[in-house]
């Protein structure tokens, strides 16, 4: 890379230390995504430099091009928004929520459209207060690029990558009639296929565990079908346990750590959930002082989306202070260039 500053691996860098250091954070998944995007806008930088000869016009295309790159997070963003909704709204009926969902997708939209015709239109001043007010847009379709990406990328990476654990852990999602329906059986199978991947390695796990309560309508707890179901398939009952009292993922992993403990069964574990919801289960066991990785099950298509968004949202819930400050920071420059408009009257 002759000429190229090393400064200019500083975003891959920061994201392999912090990687390094537990691939668990959120902060890890925005990382990841700038180290991205500077990739792609230093490639481009480097190719109009290369090939134009003209530094002023390179340094505009690179702008554009970074711009642009802001732009289509906002707009993936957007269109989860409108998919979503649209998708709940055939599935389950209308709700202000998921209306309110489609009208946010449809304004970010509605948004970046303006500021396309504002630089085709060469109205600098109007682009400059549109890109101000866009930037808390921007941070969160940011954010929510960073969550898929990233999201998608680290349990299908441990699926296949994944250390050796003492326990393979199977949330429950409900029972339908008191069977396991098919999004269950699909963490199950993975959940079993991790466990087989691990003994083939020579290190097999010591336990399989099965995570879930009772809800109101179920006749039997989530973790008894779900082992009834390993059993059946052919894992033996002496390699099942059942933890039948949570009822969401916190529960699900300090009920399991307590069973564990219980057992005298110590070490990382290898925490089996849908694809949409593995990060954010990784997040919360290091959150929980759990060491070991999230692995996700394949989703239908049509569950998807929906799923993605309301993941998103708790995660942003859940790291409240990062985000908000971060917002916050990202709505700055506005108030700076509107206080320096305002002293200028």
């Amino acid at each position: 890379m002759t000429g190229v500053p090393l400064t200019e691996f500083l975003p891959l860098a920061v994201f392999l230390v912090s990687y390094a250091l537990d691939p668990r954070k959120f902060r890890t998944a925005l990382y990841f995504l700038a180290a991205v995007l500077w990739a792609l806008a230093l490639g481009f930088g480097l190719a109009l430099g290369t090939f134009s000869g003209a530094g002023g016009f390179a340094e505009a295309i690179f702008l554009v091009v970074v711009i642009g790159l802001g732009l289509a997070t906002v707009v993936g963003l957007a269109g989860f928004l409108l998919v979503s909704g649209v998708i709940l709204l055939r599935r389950e009926g209308v709700r202000v929520s998921r209306l309110l969902g489609i009208g946010v997708g449809l304004v970010m939209l509605a948004y970046t459209g303006g500021v396309v015709a504002v630089v085709v239109t060469s109205s600098l001043p109007l682009f400059t207060w549109l890109l101000l007010l866009g930037l808390p847009a921007g941070y969160l379709g940011f954010a929510f690029v960073a969550f898929l990406l990233y999201g998608s990328l680290y349990p299908a990476l441990m699926a296949r990558r994944g250390a050796p654990v003492a326990a393979v852990v199977v949330l429950g999602s409900g029972l339908i009639e008191g069977r396991v329906p098919p999004l269950l059986a699909g963490r199950l199978r993975r959940g079993r296929q991790v466990f087989e991947r691990l003994a083939a390695r020579g290190v097999p796990p010591r336990v399989m565990v099965t995570s879930g309560g009772q809800g109101p309508d179920e006749p039997v707890a989530e973790a008894t079908a779900m082992a009834e179901y390993l059993v059946s398939d052919g894992l033996p009952p002496e390699c099942v346990l059942a933890e039948d009292r949570s009822r969401n993922t916190e529960e699900n992993l300090a009920n399991t750590a307590a069973l564990l403990a219980d057992r005298a069964i110590t070490g990382p574990i290898a925490v089996v959930t849908s694809d949409f919801h593995a990060f954010r289960a990784a997040l919360l066991m290091r959150r929980h002082g759990l060491a070991g990785y999230a692995v996700g099950a394949p989703t239908a298509r049509y569950y998807w989306p929906p799923a993605v968004i309301r993941e998103f949202i708790a995660v942003l819930r859940d790291h409240l202070l990062l985000n908000g400050v971060l917002v916050a920071l990202s709505l700055l420059p506005l108030l700076f260039a509107v206080a320096g408009t305002l002293s200028q009257r």
